[in-house]
């Protein structure tokens, strides 16, 4: 890769860049690539960053690209150091305080990783959602919901249609164990809510208005060429009413965990602030 690199240099394709005889000197040992005034790139600089296993040409084009990129970043510092106010180009407090953040952040990052409590237990969420279950709230509407697809020749659909719509226990197991034979989909969603519109996707059945839907009807019954589908809803919230705790869990979880790294941070602050104000390291001088 090297002699080929070398071979572009020698032929001239970006030998403009290459020092000459009349220009600053260059440190000894190496192949100088570029120069921006006193600045050199050198191949020894660039070199690990070419692949090995990649084609010649493929090679030479990301050196020139990378040539390139370099002294164009180069002139435009250069020209910004010239140009610039003494006041502006020292930099000096900005990159401290960059590099005290760095510090800061990376250390935070080392301490929460070895002291952060990450299990969340169910418990935990559930607790959290009944204290704050009003600040939960849907964007979009919910149904706790049986739902079934069934071949439109499957004998005995008065029946089906007679015992999805009942509230009798026996009954349910009974629709259950006719489903497990005959339909082609039988869902309770584990008993658990759903949105909406999840529901829907499975029914060739346009609404318009949920809302309006929802509050007039507790059964849809529609069929296509093939199918009929059912569904029997026994339990509805609007957009708007407060979430389920099933569709919150994410994101209660989520914060939960938010809170115990901010503690931990703000107990690691004062930790640190009072054992140091212990040991006389800090001072606040008071100016009379």
């Amino acid at each position: 890769m090297r002699d080929y690199i070398k071979l572009i240099f020698a032929i001239g394709l970006i030998g403009s860049l290459v020092i000459s005889c009349n220009q600053p000197k260059q440190e000894e040992g190496k192949t100088p690539l570029a120069r921006v005034h006193d600045k050199f790139l050198y191949l020894e600089d660039i070199a690990e960053m070419i692949p090995n296993n990649i084609p010649p040409q493929d090679s030479i084009n990301k050196v020139k690209s990378f040539v390139d990129f370099w002294v164009r970043e180069q002139a435009l510092t250069k020209t910004a150091e010239i140009n610039l106010p003494e006041e502006q180009k020292n930099v000096a407090s900005e990159l401290e305080k960059y590099r005290m953040t760095l510090l800061i952040e990376r250390y935070k990052r080392k301490f929460l990783a070895q002291n952060l409590d990450t299990v969340v237990t169910s418990k935990q969420i559930s607790d959290f959602y009944n204290e704050h279950e009003a600040e939960f709230k849907l964007s979009q509407s919910a149904v706790k919901a049986t739902y079934i697809k069934i071949l439109r020749t499957t004998p005995n659909m008065g029946l089906v249609r007679s015992l999805y719509r009942s509230d009798r226990e026996k009954d349910k197991q009974e629709l259950k164990s006719y489903c497990a034979e005959h339909a082609a989909m039988y869902d309770e969603f584990n008993n658990d809510w759903i949105y909406f519109k999840d529901l829907m996707i499975e029914i060739p059945l346009r609404i318009d208005n949920q809302e309006n839907y929802l509050k007039s009807r507790d059964y849809i019954e529609v069929e296509d060429s093939v199918y009929n589908y059912l569904v029997n809803i026994h339990n509805y919230r609007l957009i708007g009413a407060t979430s389920p705790l099933v569709f919150v869990e994410g994101n209660i979880q989520s914060m939960m965990l938010n809170q115990r790294k901010q503690q931990l941070i703000d107990n690691l602050q004062t930790n640190i602030y009072n054992n140091m104000i212990d040991k006389n390291e800090i001072e606040i001088f008071e100016n009379q």
